[in-house]
Parts: C-alpha cells; sequence; structure tokens
C-alpha cells in the first residue's frame, strides 16, 4: 500500500479512537503498530498519536501522510488513540488534552472539529468515553 502525501494545511480535525481493549499487552503503541501492518496490512499503524495508560504520548503515523482510522475522513484529519476499553484513567484525558490544544494551535482547528470516532461510525461506541471529559483538564477555558 502506497501512503498518500498530504498537504498538512488541509487539516481541518482530530478524530478520537480507543484500543477497545483493556488488556495489559495492547497498551502498546507497537502492538497496535504490529496488528495494523500484519493483518489489516496498511503500511504504518492507522493513528498519528498513541496515548498509554500512564498518559504517555507516542507519535504514530507521520503527521504528513494521512491516516487509516476513519472512513472518508483520513485525509482531513488527525487520529489519536487512547489505550483502553472501559478503564480509562486520569492521565490519559490530561495527555489527550495537552495534545488537543497543542494540535488546535498548531493546525488552527476548533473544538467543534474534534469528534469521537462514533460520530462518523454509529456503528461504533469507540472510543467509549464521551470526549467532553477532556475539557475538564483545560487550564485555558
Amino acid at each position: 500500500m502506497v501512503d498518500i502525501i498530504r498537504d498538512t494545511k488541509k487539516i481541518k480535525q482530530i478524530i478520537i479512537h480507543c484500543t477497545d481493549s483493556d488488556e495489559p499487552e495492547h497498551d502498546n503503541i507497537e502492538t497496535v503498530r504490529e496488528w495494523h501492518i500484519s493483518e489489516k496490512k496498511w503500511s504504518d499503524i492507522g493513528y498519528h498519536y498513541f496515548i498509554d495508560k500512564k498518559g504517555k504520548i507516542f507519535p504514530g503515523r507521520p503527521i504528513e501522510k494521512a491516516g487509516a482510522h476513519c472512513i472518508g475522513q483520513n485525509a482531513n484529519s488527525i487520529g489519536i488513540c487512547v489505550s483502553g476499553r472501559k478503564d480509562f484513567w486520569e492521565t490519559q484525558f490530561r495527555a489527550l488534552n495537552f495534545l488537543i490544544i497543542d494540535l488546535m494551535r498548531t493546525f488552527n482547528i476548533k473544538r467543534c472539529d474534534i469528534h469521537p470516532h462514533n460520530y462518523y461510525n454509529g456503528a461504533k461506541s469507540c472510543p467509549n468515553f464521551n470526549i467532553e471529559k477532556i475539557w475538564a483538564f483545560d487550564t485555558k477555558k
């Protein structure tokens, strides 16, 4: 599969995902990357960022490359995956808030353009939490 290089000026939204697993071995960007490459046959992990249970932010697919995380929205979005299914930690929400604020400033993205994955695919529950939780940690309200 060939990666699509995109003009980052066309990035207009952020889409939030989860791993849909609370298994400790899935709290690892390399495990998710391997799954996407070996089973889905993608060129790389589908997300641009991954946040583990400790709140550490890992870079995923380069931002200059379109993601593989939300059908019909990959060309103009940034995909962020938060590790977990039901058990999410405050450290993750703090990290997610920090990352989103930074990306909003960098790419001039509005708060109304940050969506859960299930906004585009109602058959999914992803990211399995209400994304409004992330704003509780916004110190710049």
